[in-house]
């Protein structure tokens, strides 16, 4: 079963290069490597950022989003650095300081 669906999202995948090179050269007057594209993130980048700039048709900017999705790999986010605090900085109160909770009101305790 996950081999079928391999199978059919290479299939799928490779439909959308074809159909995107003819609209490419339909389109704009020129060709797309699709070997590089596939291969090459740089290369990939680059035309697909070039195509999209000079692309007047919905239907071939819609196909230069879904190529994208397809060939360039998603960077991981990157997460902000957390400050580390050291405790040598907090205040000498905050350390002693008993943390009251009054939810259940002054019996709590």
């Amino acid at each position: 079963m996950e081999s079928a669906k391999a199978m059919d999202k290479t299939l799928e995948t490779a439909q959308l290069l074809a159909r995107f090179k003819l609209q490419v050269k339909r389109s704009l007057g020129e060709s797309v490597d699709l070997e590089r594209l596939t291969r090459e993130p740089a290369y990939a980048k680059r035309r697909l950022s070039e195509i999209e700039h000079a692309a007047e048709d919905e239907g071939l900017l819609v196909m230069v989003l879904r190529i994208r999705d397809a060939v360039l790999p998603v960077p991981a986010p990157v997460a902000p650095p957390v400050p580390v605090s050291s405790p040598a900085t907090e205040p000498a109160a905050a350390k002693t300081r008993e943390i009251r909770s009054y939810v259940m009101g002054a019996r709590s305790w």
